[in-house]
């Protein structure tokens, strides 16, 4: 038992380094990206190829998919403990982050508040990812 619980350890150290190896570069180059696109989206304004403005605006998503990437592969490679509690935490955070934008929607359709679509079609995901964070909180906790 000791034995199994030990090489489950090092497993799990052994994703978690994997994971951090890939997650940080690209969550870095991703803060890199976006700075950048958005200080170039400003000075070309406008009167850039729609294709230039597009390519621009699109270009903080490819560091993002090396972030999914990461995650997947990183629960591909955890033990059913540490999986079960990803799914979790996953599944939390879309419920929550879906009945969030629902709430804001119908605030917004009764003119309580006042909604910019790109802004929310923007803060999707970062609160997708950020209630993750939560609930894998909440997940390991219960499970230590």
């Amino acid at each position: 038992m000791l034995v199994s619980s030990t090489l489950d350890n090092l497993i799990m150290r052994s994703a978690n380094r994997t994971y951090l190896k890939t997650f940080i570069p690209a969550m870095l180059a991703y803060v890199l990206v976006l700075f950048c696109s958005i200080l170039i989206l400003k000075k070309i304004g406008l009167d850039a190829s729609v294709y230039l403005r597009a390519l621009l605006s699109l270009a903080p998503v490819v560091p993002i998919l090396f972030v999914c990437n990461a995650l997947i592969r990183f629960l591909r490679d955890s033990d059913e403990l540490e999986r079960k509690i990803e799914l979790e935490a996953i599944a939390m955070s879309g419920l929550f982050t879906g009945l969030l934008f629902l709430c804001l929607g119908f605030l917004a359709n009764s003119k309580l508040i006042y909604l910019d679509g790109a802004s929310v079609a923007i803060w999707v995901f970062p609160c997708l990812f950020g209630l993750y964070g939560i609930a894998k909180c909440i997940a390991s906790w219960r499970y230590r």
